[in-house]
């Protein structure tokens, strides 16, 4: 079975999923949407990766979703976010996906984020300081990667193959 593993994100949380995704997959290729658009035609199982950034997926995740969509729904999909904030994960999932790729999918996960005070816009760094802020007043730590989460994809991967 041939993996594609299609990821876009803002910083390197999203690709680094989609590496320990790769590390744990046979056969796995990982392509980031915004260096290369992949021929989706010669995989079998399509992993769809994203960041979630002031609630929306990444801009070239919603285009390669737009201009695969029939292929997609005729394949093994899954789908992965990677965000800040886990316990929005499905109202980020239904406001950002096809319901009928949402449907599809074999596997849905979202695999947590960093949040990081160094973007790339000033608005973002002082938004970015304020979250960081309630995270403290809040007594919650700051999110991670959710390593469990990974591996019940690579799971739910692993039993396509029986």
């Amino acid at each position: 079975m041939k993996i594609l593993i299609a990821y876009a994100g803002n910083n390197n949380t999203t690709q680094d999923c989609a590496n320990i995704l790769r590390s744990k997959l046979r056969d796995a290729h990982v392509i980031n949407l915004a260096k290369q658009q992949p021929d989706i035609s010669d995989y079998d199982t399509i992993i769809i990766g994203s960041c979630i950034r002031f609630n929306e997926i990444h801009s070239l995740v919603k285009n390669f979703i737009r201009d695969n969509m029939d292929l997609l729904m005729k394949k093994n999909t899954a789908i992965y976010i990677c965000c800040g904030f886990p316990e929005k994960a499905n109202q980020y999932l239904l406001h950002n996906f096809p319901k009928k790729l949402l449907n599809k999918s074999f596997s849905i996960q979202c695999f947590g984020g960093n949040l990081k005070v160094k973007p790339y816009k000033i608005l973002d760094f002082l938004v970015m300081k304020i979250v960081q802020k309630n995270f403290k007043a809040n007594e919650k730590d700051l999110t991670k990667i959710i390593e469990e989460n990974i591996l019940e994809m690579v799971n739910d991967i692993e039993k396509l193959r029986e």
